[in-house]
């Protein structure tokens, strides 16, 4: 299968749903409880129209440079040097997030189920699993999207409706009670909620209907916003603002609260933690790939296996600088904001108005 125009839009769909929603749905619910309490499902929606332009302007800034790959896009609009050094900080911070939920979800699984494996042994195991797929290129990333995106929102969809069976409905008020310093603050927390949009550098030249990717971006960001809103405010529903925000991960809690009657299933943590891992897995895969992709356009490598062998040692190491789960998550907060601004608002304005004046200069020289 050629790498050009291989992408439909159901696909694009799916991977930026699942690349972008990840296990940051499992703590976001505590951070918006510490910030707005009730007022979580604002600050979501907020967040998502701040979103909306930033979409529009990658979009176009791809589209200016007639949807080229993303390294020839940037060696052309800065020059081969500036170019690489840009593609080189674009896939550590892709790196950093992806380290960063590693580090999350190894905690989590060492919580729950194994309590005295080694947190360098599951990272491994974790990365070699991933090198798997990553290595059979977008074609195998694709399909493992198609089959990710039902496991991971059909169920816990269902199991959210068995949660909220019993529970006090008038939790979620009272509303707009919060200064606007508190909204902005949320908003700000809410980034990396959002963060794993880059993904599409990488998709976006690939689409077969390309009149057609703005459309399905706004569905895919209108899907992730709905659905972090669904998640956030059951948990408030079930657990009260001011109970939500003692729980390090509330969903996870939340979801061990299901009961179904008829099952013969007592303790659902093995099931939560397959959610967990898939959250984790569809965002790591898909961000995995972009950056060893974009290093084997960077370096010129002939395959991709080989960039792979420069990213991992990477990650693994990005994955294990922090010391605790407290760190992670401050060093989320720190950084995620300017990954944001950086990749999602300056690169692509930067791209969009140096591609613009450069199509303009050559249309002017025909």
């Amino acid at each position: 299968m050629k790498k050009n125009n291989i992408i439909s839009t159901y696909d694009l769909f799916i991977s930026m749903v699942i690349t972008v929603a990840g296990t940051s749905i499992f703590a976001y619910p505590r951070i918006l409880g510490e910030k707005v309490g009730t007022d979580g499902w604002i600050v979501i929606i907020l967040t998502g129209l701040l979103v909306v332009p930033a979409l529009y302007i990658v979009k176009k800034s791809i589209e200016v440079n007639g949807y080229k790959k993303f390294t020839n896009m940037l060696e052309d609009n800065f020059g081969k040097i500036f170019g690489k050094v840009i593609a080189l900080v674009v896939i550590l911070s892709a790196m950093l997030i992806i380290s960063m939920e590693m580090r999350v979800f190894t905690e989590v699984l060492k919580m729950y189920l194994l309590k005295r494996t080694p947190s360098e042994f599951i990272i491994i195991l974790v990365i070699l699993v991933g090198a798997f797929l990553v290595r059979g290129e977008i074609e195998s990333v694709i399909r493992f999207n198609e089959i990710a995106f039902w496991l991971m929102f059909l169920p816990i969809l269902v199991a959210i409706l068995f949660v909220l069976k019993g529970s006090d409905f008038t939790n979620i008020f009272p509303v707009l009670t919060h200064k606007p310093i508190d909204y902005l603050s949320g908003i700000k927390n809410s980034v990396f909620a959002f963060l794993g949009f880059q993904i599409v550098y990488v998709l976006y030249p690939l689409v077969k209907e390309k009149r057609n990717i703005m459309n399905i971006t706004y569905k895919s960001l209108g899907f992730i916003v709905i659905f972090y809103i669904i998640v956030a405010v059951t948990t408030v529903i079930v657990f009260s603002k001011s109970y939500i925000s003692q729980l390090l991960w509330p969903t996870i809690t939340m979801l061990s609260t299901v009961d179904i009657p008829g099952t013969f299933v007592e303790r659902w943590e093995g099931a939560i933690m397959a959610f967990w891992f898939i959250f984790f897995f569809t965002t790591y895969i898909n961000l995995y790939y972009f950056s060893s992709e974009v290093v084997k356009d960077v370096f010129h490598l002939e395959d991709i296996k080989v960039s792979l062998i420069i990213v991992t040692p990477i990650i693994y190491l990005l994955s294990l600088y922090p010391e605790n789960i407290a760190e992670v998550y401050r060093i989320k907060e720190r950084f995620s904001p300017y990954i944001g601004l950086g990749i999602m608002v300056i690169l692509p304005l930067l791209l969009l108005i140096i591609g613009t004046i450069k199509s303009r200069r050559v249309k002017n020289e025909v």
